[in-house]
């Protein structure tokens, strides 16, 4: 339960930071490839179905690695849609671009569909395309 309560906490902060705290959504910096983030977030996403939970902390920045180590990982996913049945495609993707503290980053939004619920996937990336957010719902 405790370990439920820090994955919680740790997916709030992130969509907190993610929305930059009020800092406007804007276009993708040019460092940034919108082709490239969404065959990413999509990759990540077929990782996490086929449960290769390794494979998605490889793409973790090192301090996301800290705050959000596999077991973990694998925990929130079995909360948020351990029962949603089968993977049946892929709904839509949502790129868009945050500064934070006149840092570059993107945000990916993936709406997956199961079998029985609709999972969205919110995976935020700095320049180096490392993973500094995730967050499911």
């Amino acid at each position: 339960m405790r370990k439920n309560i820090k994955v919680g906490i740790l997916m709030l902060l992130t969509v907190v930071w993610l929305a930059g705290c009020g800092n406007q959504t804007m276009p993708l910096a040019e460092v940034f490839r919108q082709e490239q983030l969404e065959q990413q977030t999509i990759q990540i996403v077929d990782w996490l179905n086929a449960g290769e939970y390794e494979q998605v902390y490889e793409t973790f920045r090192e301090d996301m690695k800290q705050a959000l180590p596999v077991e973990e990982l694998r925990s929130a996913c079995d909360e948020t849609y351990g029962d949603a049945g089968s993977f049946t495609q892929i709904d839509s993707t949502t790129v868009s671009g945050q500064e934070i503290e006149e840092e570059d980053y993107a945000v990916v939004m993936v709406k997956v569909q199961y079998e029985k619920q609709i999972v969205t996937f919110q995976v935020g990336y700095d320049a180096d395309m490392q993973v500094v957010g995730l967050y499911m719902k």
